[in-house]
């Protein structure tokens, strides 16, 4: 004859599973009741309950969007050399359109992103493009982030400001950016100058501390080798 405490356990699991077996059978009764009111309320409006999983059902994956070959573009990205004196070219490959604007800045981000071989990236890595805007006369407004004026100045190097400023605005304002004409629109105005903004303001004296930039700049070809 088994122990008492015994057959209490046992008497004791069994009311415990059926306990929770009557909340489980119960959840789901109030789960179904909830779907099938949820069901005829939409029926009710006029909708059909099963058009979100017939829309899931005749999704089809978007394609893989490829660049055209025909689209990229080589053009000249100015780096500084490794002793940081001058500028030297390094060629550059783009995904071109016919804005001007665009290519400029895909032109600031490879300039950004830094050179491929042993030159000297002349644009602080953390620098962010806050806009570009292009005015009739072909002046080229470039507004970078306040990361920009920080890193250089930890630098205090005239020589890596000035190869900075000159690097930027000698590559935005190669002929090769301009978007060109076609049979429904002419030829845009080419950059001509570039002007400097620091989080949509001039740059303030600090910075550069040796080059004066509330003017737009142009290009200057003595600073490249």
């Amino acid at each position: 004859m088994k122990p008492a405490t015994h057959r209490w356990d046992t008497w004791r699991r069994a009311v415990i599973r059926r306990l929770l077996l009557g909340a489980w059978a119960m959840a789901t009764l109030i789960l179904v009741f909830c779907v099938a009111l949820l069901a005829y309320e939409m029926v009710r409006q006029g909708k059909d309950p099963l058009a979100a999983l017939k829309k899931a059902q005749r999704a089809v994956p978007a394609p893989i969007q490829v660049s055209d070959p025909a689209s990229i573009k080589g053009i000249t990205l100015f780096f500084a050399d490794p002793s940081g004196r001058q500028l030297l070219p390094e060629l550059g490959r783009i995904p071109f359109s016919g804005s001007t604007i665009e290519n400029c800045h895909k032109a600031l981000e490879a300039l950004i992103r830094g050179p491929r071989d042993i030159l000297t990236p002349i644009v602080p890595p953390s620098t962010k493009v806050r806009g570009l805007y292009m005015l009739e006369d072909g002046e080229l407004v470039v507004d970078l982030s306040l990361d920009l004026e920080v890193e250089l100045k930890k630098l205090k190097s005239a020589s890596l400001e000035a190869l900075f400023v000159y690097g930027v605005t000698n590559t935005l304002t190669q002929p090769a950016l301009s978007g060109n004409a076609d049979g429904n629109h002419p030829a845009e105005v080419p950059v001509k100058r570039v002007r400097f903004l620091i989080e949509g303001s001039a740059p303030r004296e600090a910075f550069p501390a040796h080059l004066e930039l509330s003017a737009p700049v142009e290009a200057d070809p003595r600073w490249a080798a």
